[in-house]
């Protein structure tokens, strides 16, 4: 009875030791500070490469215990836990390990004897034993040392990928994603900018050579201050400012202008990463050359500020040791000039393809109208895309196409006028990629489509474009083996560009113009 007693103690006093710590201690609150580290880096879903993490959000509490507790303490990881290190003298903390940082249900059921997928990670200090294999550490060497001085946590004794803390599952396998050798998180006190509240603001058109369509920005000036709101095209980020000063005739953007806190989901829809980072808008001379800033010329007869260098969305301060690997927002050439709304004439637009493909079963035929829209007049200048429409016309006839719910089940209602940047719920059969706008049709009878951009000014007035006019293709589905005229171009069956034939359907587009399907097993 003892023995057993003794046993549950020990177990209970073990589970108490490695016991995920999810709820914020007791003690002082150091919030929204910045992380940076030499780690095992992740580029996509399954694959990692030595490299950096910058620009990290982190914090750390002060414990009533004398205690330090680091949140998230693995970079990369958003594992909602707190490493804890205790003080071992003055401005000298140890982590003690192993400790649970993480849980999750990822496991191979077959593995445990009782049949359970939960898969319990620890933080351990790891040596490494061959390429990309690592080790735990001896008991007696399982800990990291940090040195703290108040405002700076800075990890001690390592430097290389040799030597690093690792996250450990079921006591056996390195979880290869994560590792952490040289690790700094800073106090921080950077904010967003904001002009003053008295500045006079107005539109101001922007265009680069990296954005297909014009689109209006607010300007606000305060003395030599040029602020910016809205200058990338993110959602998330279009309440937010930079800041030029004018130097003559020249007008300044200091790099790596803070922009606030973000995600890689907020640009990229599908990013495993969900940690958060702060992020600037920095200069960059061209695609592999930071700048310090860039400089605009201002025109004196119109206003408009030009550049011919780079602007960027970077996650942490842009350096030669941040270079960004993805592209979170660009602008380069970025025009800015002064707005005054006119109505005028729609840019034509331009055809991408257009092709009609049976079914295998030859009963129905799909056909697929592709084309490029900018919400731009004839000269280039912005229109308002709310005041904007297109009409498809089919075959010869004069009355614009209607679109309705009985052939088309995914549109909220009949309509004939398309708004400019309408897609039907499932972004199926009218569909919107970019610029880029998507038609099916179900009728072999059509043999010609044609497309009109409308604007509709403050006073009812209309302005419609020159029509975009197609001939439908008819390619059928070829397999890979293909022999007629060099291919030019490759594209997913939704416009997207690809570099070669993929499995699946493919557009192929030929050297003389024509184009076809083919399909990849």
């Amino acid at each position: 009875m003892k023995r057993t007693l003794y046993a549950i103690c020990a177990l209970a006093m073990s589970l108490t030791a490695f016991a995920q710590k999810l709820d914020t201690p007791k003690g002082k609150l150091i919030d929204n500070m910045y992380r940076t580290s030499d780690s095992w880096v992740k580029r996509n879903w399954t694959s990692t490469e030595p490299g950096r993490y910058e620009g990290l959000v982190s914090k750390i509490v002060v414990g009533d215990d004398n205690c330090l507790y680091v949140y998230n303490p693995l970079s990369g990881l958003d594992s909602k836990s707190w490493l804890k290190l205790d003080k071992i003298a003055d401005g000298k903390y140890r982590a003690n390990l192993p400790q649970v940082i993480y849980k999750d249900n990822n496991g191979d059921d077959d593995d445990d004897e009782g049949g359970s997928s939960e898969r319990i990670f620890k933080l351990n200090r790891m040596s490494a034993i061959a390429d990309n294999q690592y080790k735990v550490v001896v008991a007696d060497k399982n800990f990291m040392d940090f040195s703290w001085d108040g405002k700076t946590l800075k990890m001690l004794g390592t430097g290389t990928k040799n030597d690093m803390l690792g996250a450990v599952f079921n006591d056996k396998t390195w979880d290869s994603q994560y590792g952490d050798w040289n690790v700094t998180i800073e106090t921080f006190d950077e904010k967003p900018l904001t002009p003053p509240a008295s500045a006079p603001k107005k539109q101001y058109m922007l265009t680069s050579k990296t954005e297909t369509s014009p689109r209006i920005v607010e300007v606000a000036t305060h003395n030599n201050d040029i602020y910016v709101k809205g200058i990338f095209a993110n959602e998330k980020l279009a309440n937010l400012w930079v800041k030029l000063t004018k130097e003559g005739n020249k007008a300044v953007l200091p790099t790596n202008q803070y922009l606030g806190t973000a995600v890689k989901t907020y640009f990229k829809r599908f990013s495993n990463d969900m940690a958060q980072y702060h992020a600037y808008a920095a200069a960059f001379n061209d695609e592999n050359t930071v700048a310090d800033k860039l400089e605009f010329n201002i025109d004196p007869a119109t206003g408009a500020l030009t550049n011919d260098k780079i602007l960027k969305v970077v996650l942490g301060k842009s350096s030669s040791t941040n270079m960004p690997k993805e592209d979170f927002g660009t602008l380069q050439n970025l025009v800015l000039t002064p707005y005054e709304q006119k109505a005028g004439k729609p840019e034509k637009p331009t055809l991408h393809y257009c092709s009609a493909v049976p079914s295998y079963d030859y009963s129905t035929t799909t056909i697929t109208l592709a084309f490029y829209v900018r919400s731009a007049d004839i000269n280039g200048n912005y229109l308002d895309p709310n005041k904007m429409y297109y009409n498809v016309y089919i075959n010869d006839n004069q009355e614009p196409f209607k679109f309705t719910r009985a052939k088309f089940h995914n549109i909220e209602k009949d309509m004939t006028d398309i708004p400019f940047n309408y897609q039907d719920k499932r972004n199926d059969d009218i569909k919107v990629a970019d610029n880029q706008r998507i038609l099916h049709f179900y009728d072999e009878t059509i043999k010609k489509l044609s497309v009109v951009m409308v604007y509709e000014a403050e006073d009812g007035k209309k302005y419609s474009s020159e029509p975009m006019t197609t001939q439908v293709v008819s390619t059928g589905i070829d397999n890979a083996t293909i022999d007629n005229a060099p291919a030019q171009q490759y594209y997913s069956v939704d416009g997207c560009r690809r570099q070669q034939l993929e499995k699946g359907l493919n557009i192929v587009k030929y050297s003389d113009g024509t184009t076809k399907k083919v399909l990849v097993k």
